[in-house]
């Protein structure tokens, strides 16, 4: 029987990778890169909130890789990696050369995400928010 080709189970083969990847210092910078790239291609299509959760997450992985902030727990670290590889993939459920339906199911992997990881990934984009802020000069 032939095994399906499911957004599951592509998504648990990014999950077996994803800790790998969050150990390398190279391979996390190389995720960046390719996520950083691929967004715009988000932008083009019409894509933008899909765009800017990915951002959202590049943003915590890199600051998470810094040891800039550390108030997410490894597992959903793990998750986060490998959602942002699912979306640089470009062998997965749908493939994304199928110009508006490719990117749909990154979009759904993403969504999933933020559901699961929103006290988590809120958290981080508050830190942001409150870290940026500079305060005038006396």
């Amino acid at each position: 029987m032939k095994k399906q080709n499911t957004i599951g189970n592509y998504f648990n083969k990014m999950k077996e990778k994803a800790s790998a990847v969050l150990e390398s210092s190279t391979q996390t910078g190389e995720l960046v890169s390719k996520a950083e790239d691929k967004t715009s291609q988000t932008d083009k299509q019409g894509l933008r909130d899909l765009g800017a959760q990915v951002k959202a997450l590049v943003r915590l992985v890199k600051s998470y890789k810094r040891g800039d902030y550390r108030n997410v727990s490894k597992k959903s670290m793990v998750l986060i990696v490998a959602g942002l590889l699912y979306f640089v993939s470009p062998i997965d459920a749908v493939p994304d050369f199928l110009i508006g339906a490719g990117l749909l199911d990154d979009a759904t992997v993403l969504a999933f995400l933020f559901k699961t990881l929103s006290s988590e990934i809120s958290s981080f984009q508050s830190w942001e928010k409150e870290d940026s802020y500079v305060k005038p000069a006396p």
